[in-house]
């Protein structure tokens, strides 16, 4: 009796791919690894000094990867943009001249991916570290606008370095304020440091205390000092930003805040308010 070729070849086949000890499991194929996660073809950024001031000039590398060898150089406002093939891992390093170079990875972004520099300077940043009194001093345009009382607000303030990881180590410090009735998150102030430059931001973490029952002032901006003569034990600054104060009906107090459309006062200043910090 002849077998029909197609079963021939069926049992050939079969009995190649059961070539081995008998039962022997196939050997499994290795895990496959996944490409790393492509995050587009232009990166963007900026480069600034320790304290946040754009530094134009500066060149920025591409480390590793498809695109490595591939520069951009910032413009005057510290920004930059690199276009090529990129993914999670890839890292990038700035460099210029008299500053510490820095080496970060770039991060995923919208609409494009990002990578940003702080750059150690030239000189040692002021070690501000210590025990101080703060005044807020509303600008004179507020004279008209703004209590006595509330137009100078002084606190108790201990200030301490902070770290970052993107950061250099040594130029970021936080003052956390007491001697006043503070609400328990806004209550401190990030200050930046690069050589004898400081600079304050209350930009997303303003100051919010409750100056008298249902009544709250907050006061938030962005200001800068330059460490004089008298070192780190009066320091003079500028706080470009808003003094806002609301007095809030008491059966519409419902937290640590002041609703203005519900308040019975209502008073805002913007302008260039004073700064003063003293040793204690």
């Amino acid at each position: 009796m002849r077998v029909p070729l197609a079963i021939v070849l069926v049992l050939l086949a079969r009995g190649v791919a059961g070539c081995g000890s008998p039962g022997a499991p196939s050997t499994p194929s290795p895990p496959s690894i996944p490409p790393p996660s492509s995050i587009g073809s232009k990166v963007t950024g900026y480069v600034w000094d320790s304290a946040g001031r754009s530094l134009a000039g500066a060149s920025v590398e591409v480390v590793d990867g498809a695109s490595a060898g591939t520069s951009a150089t910032t413009g005057g406002d510290g920004a930059f943009s690199v276009e090529g093939i990129f993914d999670a891992g890839t890292r990038f390093r700035a460099t210029k001249d008299a500053y510490v170079s820095a080496t970060h990875a770039v991060q995923a972004g919208v609409p494009a991916a990002s990578v940003f520099f702080w750059l150690d300077g030239p000189t040692a940043p002021a070690n501000i570290a210590g025990d101080y009194t703060l005044s807020f001093v509303a600008d004179g345009a507020c004279a008209d606008r703004l209590p006595d009382d509330i137009r100078r607000r002084t606190y108790l303030a201990r200030i301490i370095e902070d770290g970052w990881p993107t950061h250099p180590a040594h130029t970021l410090f936080v003052a956390a304020l007491s001697g006043a009735t503070l609400d328990g998150y806004f209550n401190r102030m990030s200050i930046y440091v690069a050589g004898d430059y400081l600079r304050f931001d209350l930009s997303d973490n303003s100051i919010l205390e409750e100056v008298e029952d249902d009544a709250y002032l907050s006061i938030g901006g962005v200001g800068t000092a330059t460490v004089g003569t008298e070192g780190i034990s009066a320091i003079s600054g500028s706080l470009k930003g808003v003094f806002d104060y609301c007095v809030q009906k008491s059966e519409m107090n419902s937290g640590f805040h002041c609703d203005p459309a519900e308040a019975t006062v209502h008073a805002t200043c913007s302008g260039n308010h004073q700064v003063i910090l003293t040793r204690r």
